[in-house]
C-alpha cells in the first residue's frame, strides 16, 4: 500500500510540473490557472504555500485513515511480543504444553513467526507430539528466506530423539554450502558418535578443534575412541586394513592400537599381517598380552618356534613366553625341553593354563599319575608340583 501511495505522488507531482512549468514561462512570477470559466491568479509563493498546505493535508487524511489499522497492528505486535517472552519462559520452566500454547499464539501477528514455531517444536517434541513438532518446523520454514536455521533445528531435534541418521543426511547437505558452520559442526559430531559412524566423527574433528566448537583434549579423546571402535569392530580384513592404514605413523606406534588390530586381526583370521606387526613390535618392546595374541596365530610351527627362543634369550625370566615354548616344544615331541619351561613358567607364575600344558606334557610321555596331579594343581595353583616319579625322558 505504501508503495503504491509514493508511485501515485511522484505521477501527480510530475503532472502537476508539467501542467504548471507553461504558465510559468508566460506569466513569470505569477500562476494563472482558468478553471470551469474562471480566471484564478496567484503568485508563486503563495501557490508554493498552497501547495505545500494541501500535501500536509493529504498526508494528514492519509494518516488518520491509515491510523486505526496501525494502533491495531501495534497492538498486536506488543501483545505477540509478550505471549513470544511467556512461551520462551514456559519453555526453560518444563511447562511444554503452556509453552506450545503461548509460543503458537505469538507466531500469529509476530514479525519473525518463523522463531515462535521453532520454539513450538520444541516444547512439542518434550511432550512426544513428533508430528506436531515438525509440522511447526515446515511452517516455520514457510515463514523464513533463510532454512539453514529451520534445517539446524530439525537436525538437532533428530539427535534428542535418536534418529540419528535422519540428522546426519541432512547435515552432510548443510556442511556442503555451510563448511564452517559451528552449530552443524557440532551436531554432526554428535549424531556421528551417536549412530556410532566413526569414520564420519573422524573427518569431522579436526574442522570442529580448529574452529574452537570442540576443545582440544575431548578431541583427542574423541578421536582415539572412535579408531579403537574402528579396529575392535571391523567386520572384514578390508575395514581393518583400511582403518590401519587411516592412521598416521605416529599413531601406528600406539601400543593400544596395535593391540587392537592385532585382536580382530586374528578373529578375522589376518595371521601374516597380524604376525608382521607383532612381532615387530614384540621386538622392540616386550608384553605379555601381545605376546598372547601372537601364540594365538596359526603360523608355520618351526618358524615360530625359533621366533619364541630368539625372545627367550633377552627375556629369559618371562613366565608366559616360557609357557608358549613349552606348548611348541610338547608339539614337537621333544619332551625335555617341553619340561624344563613349564617347570620355570611355573616357578615364576604358577597358574592354571600352565599347569593343564604340564598336565598334557605327563599324559603325553605315559605318566597319568603325574598328569593327574597337574590337573589337581590346577585347581588351586603353587610353585610347587608333587610329582609321583621325579624321572622324566631327557631333552632332545
Amino acid at each position: 500500500m505504501k508503495k503504491i501511495l509514493t508511485i501515485l505522488l511522484i505521477i501527480t507531482l510530475a503532472l502537476a510540473t508539467a501542467f504548471i512549468t507553461p504558465w510559468l514561462m508566460k506569466h513569470p512570477g505569477t500562476i494563472s490557472i482558468e478553471f470551469a470559466g474562471y480566471l484564478i491568479q496567484l503568485k508563486v509563493i503563495t501557490a508554493s504555500i498552497l501547495i505545500i498546505v494541501a500535501i500536509i493535508i493529504f498526508w494528514l487524511v492519509v494518516y488518520i485513515i491509515r491510523f486505526p489499522k496501525k494502533a491495531k497492528t501495534l497492538f498486536t505486535s506488543n501483545r505477540s511480543r509478550k505471549s513470544f517472552a511467556k512461551g520462551l519462559l514456559a519453555l526453560s520452566e518444563g511447562k511444554w504444553q503452556a509453552a506450545e500454547k503461548l509460543l503458537l499464539r505469538s507466531a500469529k501477528n509476530s514479525p519473525t513467526p518463523e522463531l515462535s514455531y521453532m520454539a513450538a517444536a520444541r516444547a512439542a517434541v518434550a511432550q512426544n507430539n513428533v508430528n506436531d513438532a515438525f509440522g511447526y518446523l515446515d511452517q516455520a520454514e514457510n515463514n523464513t528466506d533463510n532454512p539453514l536455521t529451520v534445517d539446524l533445528t530439525r537436525c538437532e531435534l533428530w539427535v534428542k530423539m535418536g534418529d540419528n541418521d535422519k540428522a546426519i543426511n541432512l547435515l552432510h547437505r548443510i556442511l556442503k554450502s555451510y563448511p564452517n558452520n559451528p552449530k552443524a559442526l557440532h551436531l554432526m559430531a554428535q549424531a556421528s558418535q551417536n549412530a556410532e559412524q566413526w569414520q564420519q566423527l573422524r573427518e569431522v574433528l579436526p574442522k570442529a578443534k580448529k574452529l574452537g566448537i570442540i576443545n582440544e583434549d575431548k578431541v583427542l579423546k574423541l578421536n582415539q575412541y572412535s579408531i579403537e571402535q574402528q579396529l575392535n569392530f571391523a567386520e572384514n580384513e578390508n575395514q581393518l586394513q583400511a582403518t590401519w592404514e587411516s592412521l598416521s605413523k605416529q599413531e601406528k606406534l600406539q601400543y593400544n592400537y596395535i593391540q587392537a588390530y592385532a585382536e580382530n586381526g586374528l578373529k578375522l583370521g589376518m595371521y601374516q599381517q597380524v604376525a608382521s606387526l607383532t612381532e615387530k613390535t614384540l621386538t622392540k618392546e616386550f608384553s605379555d598380552p601381545l605376546l598372547k595374541i601372537w601364540a594365538q596365530l596359526t603360523l608355520d610351527s618351526d618358524e615360530k618356534k625359533k621366533t619364541a627362543e630368539k625372545w627367550l634369550k633377552k627375556n629369559p625370566e618371562n613366565a608366559e613366553l616360557l609357557k608358549i615354548l613349552g606348548k611348541l616344544s610338547i608339539e614337537h615331541k621333544l619332551w625335555g625341553k617341553a619340561q624344563a619351561y613349564l617347570q620355570h613358567s611355573l616357578e615364576i607364575n604358577p597358574n592354571a593354563e600352565t599347569y593343564k600344558l604340564m598336565a598334557h606334557y605327563f599324559d603325553s610321555i605315559g605318566e597319568p599319575e603325574n598328569a593327574l596331579e597337574a590337573y589337581r594343581q590346577a585347581e588351586n595353583p603353587t610353585n610347587q608340583l608333587m610329582l609321583i616319579d621325579s624321572s622324566s625322558p631327557s631333552s632332545e
